[in-house]
């Protein structure tokens, strides 16, 4: 009875997951009232969900009840990070004018507090390392892989997407003109 139960409520979280994953998109986009950066803020979580679960399966380790429920869990955990830097860059940009000029004051305080808060809740949950059940142990660590990846994700790849996509996220943004532009203009 138990298997049958437990092979039951692993297929429901599968199904689960991807159905929570359209939610949260959807929930994104309502937030930031556009789907550009309701799909940009899905990114570090998609990155960590394939990060994660391949390595699920390249270790050969069955998605059981412990690995179903981190799936529920990963999708608030690994989406947070990016909804905080997603938020405090259009708040920096607003005031800067222009995303080159927000990237230093988004690497001072915001990404610290990132990095920081993935490194401390990802160590907390590695004590259950040492805990006498496989199921809180699996737990553990990929807890804390799921947040470190989420934080690395968000710090690495959502700079560099915004960057080749700020014509579009910040479309009425000042530009910045090149030096070697000004002068030629200044000399016509």
């Amino acid at each position: 009875m138990n298997v049958v139960w437990q092979e039951k409520m692993v297929s429901g979280m599968a199904m689960a997951l991807f159905g929570s994953f359209v939610v949260v998109l959807l929930l994104m986009a309502l937030l930031f009232r556009s789907l550009l950066w309701g799909l940009l803020c899905m990114i570090p979580l998609t990155v960590t969900i394939g990060a994660i679960y391949g390595l699920i399966g390249i270790v050969g380790k069955n998605y059981d009840m412990p690995v179903a429920v981190l799936s529920a869990l990963s999708l608030g955990l690994a989406v947070d990070y990016a909804i905080h830097f997603l938020a405090r860059t259009r708040a920096t940009q607003a005031e800067t004018g222009s995303w080159r000029r927000s990237v230093a004051p988004m690497f001072g305080e915001p990404a610290r507090a990132i990095t920081r808060n993935a490194i401390v809740l990802g160590v907390g949950f590695l004590p259950l390392l040492a805990a006498p059940l496989v199921p809180y142990q699996t737990v553990g660590v990929f807890i804390a892989a799921i947040l470190l990846t989420a934080g690395l994700s968000t710090l690495l790849i959502l700079p560099a997407l915004i960057t080749l996509l700020q014509r579009w996220l910040f479309p009425g943004a000042r530009r910045a003109v090149p030096n070697s532009q000004k002068q030629e203009e200044g000399v016509q």
